[in-house]
């Protein structure tokens, strides 16, 4: 990637928050090595981490102890679990890593921050005032980049290639025979297809499109049962998940949001352009998720049943889709 002097940075138009990142570069923001890998694996020595995930319309932050965090080396992907959270992080899709010392824009101090290489926020980790001691600075120094006066230039993103012609009929019926759903994104890939054009196109049985309304009324109808509910926040670099009840959501100008002990969820339903109802196949049974998409047709967020009796949905999970559904606005 090029690289431009820190002085001219601000005349960029650069995705925030790397702007604000980029303007205090070498003051109250350190770069750190490009090694993602060594960084993760230093994450033992924290107590505690508030790990947040990012995307165009959706924000998933949770605390949790990083102890049982467990990374491959090989694929680049580091898996944590722990309670109520489940955290994916794809290393090979970071390309920057920055370290926040002070206050920036909004993001608190001790933080550390994980972007691609078109600049995008990825993935935020954010150590509490008064965990591990000088853990944060120690790891700071360890990581710290040579060049504290540039930052790489951001690379703009180059679309998806899909096939023309979709066999549709076939797509259909290899969708029909799916023994889990973790199997789809592999099915999609080989029929060279993207996630939102397969769903305009199959019947309603597999995919199809309910009110943006829908979402809220989930929410809150899932908060006012108390109907354990898995939230699934995610990006190309980063895919954090939770799981249990959740309470009920209030408006905070156009974003909905969810706050207690642990969570803090935000969605703003603003950047959210259709809502989809989606079934496919596990073991012998069909599992129903609902998933947002945003205006660039990326998916920015899933909900689905918490795990009940196996892979079972849960009866509950079906009963919260009968009643909080809403069909599209003509």
């Amino acid at each position: 990637m090029n690289a431009l002097p820190n002085v001219s940075l601000w005349r960029m138009p650069w995705p925030a928050p790397l702007g604000a990142c980029a303007a205090t570069l070498g003051d109250r923001v350190l770069r750190l090595q490009d090694e993602p890998g060594a960084i993760l694996k230093a994450l033992y020595r924290f107590d505690q981490l508030e790990a947040g995930t990012h995307n165009r319309a959706c924000h998933l932050w949770q605390t949790a102890p990083y102890a049982p965090l467990e990374f491959n080396g090989a694929d680049g992907v580091a898996r944590v679990r722990h309670d109520a959270l489940t955290l994916m992080l794809y290393s090979r899709q970071w390309a920057l890593a920055l370290a926040v010392l002070a206050p920036v824009a909004g993001i608190a101090p001790r933080s550390l921050l994980f972007f691609d290489r078109h600049g995008h926020l990825l993935h935020q980790l954010h150590v509490p005032d008064g965990t591990a001691g000088m853990a944060f600075e120690e790891l700071v120094c360890a990581m710290l980049h040579p060049d504290q006066r540039q930052l790489p230039l951001p690379q703009p993103p180059m679309g998806d290639v899909e096939v023309a012609h979709l066999d549709l009929p076939a797509l259909e019926q290899s969708w029909s025979v799916l023994r889990e759903p973790q199997e789809f994104d592999a099915l999609l890939r080989r029929y060279g297809v993207r996630r939102l054009r397969a769903y305009r196109q199959v019947r309603d049985k597999f995919a199809r499109a309910v009110s943006l309304d829908s979402v809220p009324a989930l929410l809150a109808l899932a908060a006012a049962r108390q109907t354990p509910v898995r939230m699934c926040c995610g990006n190309r670099g980063s895919v954090q998940s939770f799981e249990g009840p959740v309470s009920l959501p209030v408006w905070q100008g156009g974003s909905l949001c969810i706050r207690q002990p642990g969570v803090r969820f935000s969605l703003n339903m603003r950047e959210v352009a259709s809502v989809w109802r989606v079934r496919k196949p596990a073991a012998d049974s069909i599992v129903t998720s609902i998933e947002l998409f945003d205006g660039e047709d990326q998916r920015v967020l899933t909900l689905s049943g918490a795990s009940g009796y196996g892979r079972l949905e849960l009866p509950s999970w079906r009963a919260l889709l009968a009643d909080s559904l809403l069909p599209p606005e003509a």
